[in-house]
């Protein structure tokens, strides 16, 4: 059933019993992947999920229900559901249906939506990478592992208002996880690219990254300067990527809770909430409330500029609504969430960076993070693992040893920015980032 028809049912439905403010949500995603282990398919995997959501306001309160099946009896009881959900709900939220940005406000993706590979692309692409692999070195064993997919999804927004919205995005990838063995121990590493393609370099990215981390020592206890790796700052900042929510400040569940417009971290930084980052695929014109997205400095050299915000709570701080509303499912309730969270590059090149840092860690892995990080006090403690720098060049690795802080000190910490900024895998909520170099971070070692 297309989004159409869904829409004209329930507006029917919506209108007979009464509702002058409601709204419908459609979500439908699709996945085709497949993943090689050991020179060998080891899986292959087509799937289709979504459904709708029917919002409504009844005496004050926002009623809710979802459905996964879209046959025309479940979506005629699904306003029913929502208003006797409305009446036993126990919330001080007021509902608010947006009329829509205006015209010209929502900006048009520039990116292509790639078609679903079939089954024999896939499987060509994870068993040639898986050679490529095995070819790149004499070490390589049990686990290594290659997978390659795409997925694409379509959202769609209408409500009472005369709001209409819908759009469709996606993203494909190649992925590799080398295993090498000297005899001593194993090690690991990975890269990925955003295309189907073994063309591409991962095969000998992954297995370089895995050699240069044989045979790893240990450090003493102290006090460094460390360079967090692009990849291990992406992690970070989705760990923390809660302090910037508008609600969560309200809630007094983030400490930036009433700084916009003070220095919240050095001046060498500025992080961006960009939907329409050039590497992420997964770009959305719109937030799932109907606010146009739209690119905005979140922190500008230091400077806390503005938190996120959706309907109901930049109203309830009294500020412009950002564009950030989030459903993670169509059962979920309304959330804020950044689309892109992203550091702007600075002006040094990772290995003047390194030069910069003189003698420290240069941090590649951060193991456990979101269990060892508090984002509602910015305290984190996380075993680790990475390189000794000396004299600026990158000498032994080691492993073992746990990096504490806190996350709002590091950010005042910053030494140093590279120009290096990486993108993670694409999706709605991504992130991107450059090499970091922090001041004076705890670390325990033997």
């Amino acid at each position: 059933m297309s989004f159409t028809q869904i829409k004209e049912i329930l507006f029917r439905e919506a209108k007979r019993a009464g509702l002058t403010d409601y709204d419908v949500y459609f979500r439908m995603a699709s996945d085709a992947s497949a993943e090689a282990l050991n020179k060998e398919l080891s899986s292959c995997t087509f799937g289709t999920k979504g459904g709708v959501s029917f919002r409504c306001a009844v005496n004050g309160k926002i009623g809710a229900a979802s459905s996964q099946c879209l046959e025309e009896k479940e979506l005629t009881e699904l306003v029913a559901r929502a208003i006797a959900n409305a009446e036993v709900i126990d919330a001080d939220e007021e509902p608010i249906f947006f009329a829509g940005s205006g015209e010209g406000a929502y900006r048009k993706p520039d990116t292509a939506v790639p078609a679903l590979p079939d089954a024999a692309v896939l499987r060509h692409a994870v068993l040639e990478l898986q050679d490529q692999l095995y070819a790149a070195s004499d070490l390589m064993t049990d686990g290594t592992t290659s997978a390659a997919g795409a997925a694409t999804v379509t959202v769609s927004l209408a409500n009472s208002k005369g709001l209409d919205l819908s759009h469709s995005a996606g993203m494909c990838y190649t992925y590799a996880e080398a295993i090498v063995n000297d005899g001593k121990e194993p090690s690991f590493g990975t890269a990925f690219a955003p295309v189907i393609d073994t063309a591409s370099d991962i095969a000998k990215k992954a297995t370089d990254e895995a050699l240069a981390r044989l045979g790893a020592g240990t450090v003493k206890t102290g006090t460094y300067d460390v360079i967090f790796a692009a990849k291990q700052v992406r992690s970070l900042l989705s760990a923390f990527s809660g302090i910037f929510s508008g609600k969560n400040a309200l809630l007094g569940l983030s400490l930036l809770a009433g700084k916009e417009g003070q220095t919240v971290a050095a001046d060498c930084l500025t992080v961006v909430d960009d939907p329409f980052y050039a590497e992420n695929t997964m770009q959305m014109p719109f937030d799932a409330e109907g606010v146009a997205t739209k690119e905005k400095n979140l922190i500008e050299n230091g400077v806390l500029k503005t938190l996120l915000y959706d309907l109901t709570y930049a109203k309830k701080a009294g500020k412009t609504p950002t564009g950030n509303a989030a459903r993670g499912s169509i059962a979920d309730p309304v959330s804020i969430s950044p689309y892109c969270l992203r550091i702007a590059p600075g002006t040094d090149s990772p290995e003047g960076l390194r030069e910069k840092l003189g003698n420290g860690l240069y941090i590649t892995e951060l193991k456990g993070l979101h269990a060892g990080a508090d984002a509602v006090t910015g305290d984190f403690s996380i075993e680790s693992a990475g390189f000794l720098v000396e004299n600026g060049k990158l000498t032994k690795p080691v492993h073992s040893f746990t990096v504490a802080g806190n996350f709002f000190d590091l950010l005042k910490a910053i030494g140093g920015v590279a120009d290096n900024v990486e993108m993670g895998l694409p999706s709605v909520s991504g992130t991107a980032a450059p090499d970091l170099l922090i001041k004076g971070l705890s670390v325990a070692g033997e």
